[in-house]
């Protein structure tokens, strides 16, 4: 699995760029933002709203995107893209996130409505690597696909920027990202408002001709009920400073994210018993697994102790992992 830290390249950047003790306002309007859905454009106004971003949220967004480009290769472990779009990039954190996993990266393009994130994204990119340093980094609106760069490239992203769109233009855009990336990666608050949007997105990008690598097993409707999300968590560990900005006291905290991971064009099809819907529920006597299954329905599965190969196997899977067939 990969590193889900920031680059220590990158978190030196921003640490040189941020003050904390200056930020503490524009840290607090970020959060409160946030949380009322208000979009980017009002969350973060400024250059100082940027830098707060940069300091208290992009290591959990860099840890969520990181994890989901883990699921990509698990499902595709031979996929290197040449060429990726990196779609309300802010300030360059799902590009820099790619640039770790595919040094072999040629080219990207990142396209971001605020001239804010759009400076310090190339700002940030002078530490980085040569691919992030050349990074076309171009003003776009993602609420009007045809004002986008037409490609093709081998993959798409689109990370914690649907959210603000609103669901018809997020349809589009999912809808016209499938006809021009070989692969897309969509990554999104793990909400029940983010999931039953994205349940949403996924129909649309479905009816475009997209297969789902991940999260779910099947194509068909998402068996969970009303009131039940499918996302999963990553553990972000926390920097002093990034403890002060955002009032923490413990030395890390859980991103809790959801996600679709798609192609396009004919592929094999991925196995499993499942995928693991909740964290494990673990005894002395049993691993037991919420999963969403191939067939399409929910459904529990438990590995006994006293099956030592099988449960050793099972003790090492966690929330969002695929059980192996059998399972």
């Amino acid at each position: 699995m990969s590193d889900k830290r920031l680059p220590p390249a990158l978190a030196g950047a921003v640490a040189e760029r941020v003050r904390p003790e200056q930020l503490g306002a524009a840290a607090a309007r970020l959060s409160a933002g946030y949380r009322a859905n208000l979009p980017s454009r009002a969350a973060v106004p400024d250059a100082a709203g940027a830098a707060a971003y940069a300091a208290s949220r992009m290591p959990a967004t860099y840890a969520a995107v990181t994890a989901v480009f883990d699921r990509l290769v698990a499902a595709r472990p031979d996929f290197a893209p040449s060429s990726i779009l990196d779609l309300g990039a802010g300030p360059g954190t799902a590009s820099w996130a790619a640039a770790a996993l595919w040094p072999e990266l040629a080219s990207l393009t990142m396209v971001e409505a605020s001239a804010d994130f759009r400076a310090l994204a190339v700002d940030l990119a002078q530490a980085g690597a040569a691919v992030l340093r050349d990074a076309d980094v171009r003003q776009g609106d993602i609420a009007r696909p045809a004002s986008l760069p037409e490609g093709p490239f081998d993959l798409g992203i689109v990370a914690y920027a649907l959210t603000e769109l609103d669901l018809a233009a997020a349809e589009a855009l999912v809808a016209w990202l499938v006809g021009r990336a070989g692969r897309v990666v969509i990554v999104e608050p793990g909400t029940p408002r983010d999931h039953d949007r994205l349940m949403v997105v996924r129909q649309a990008a479905l009816t475009a001709g997209a297969r789902i690598l991940a999260p779910c097993p099947h194509a068909g409707a998402c068996p969970l009920p009303s009131g039940d999300w499918c996302h999963t968590s990553v553990r972000v560990e926390r920097s002093r400073a990034h403890m002060r900005l955002k009032g923490g006291t413990v030395p890390f905290e859980d991103e809790r994210y959801a996600y679709l991971v798609l192609e396009t064009g004919a592929g094999a099809e991925s196995e499993s018993g499942g995928r693991i819907l909740r964290p494990p529920r673990v005894s002395k006597h049993e691993i037991a697994f919420s999963l969403c299954h191939a067939d399409g329905p929910t459904r529990e599965a438990r590995v006994p102790s006293r099956d030592r190969r099988a449960f050793k196997t099972a003790s090492k899977l966690d929330w969002g992992d695929f059980l192996p067939d059998g399972g």
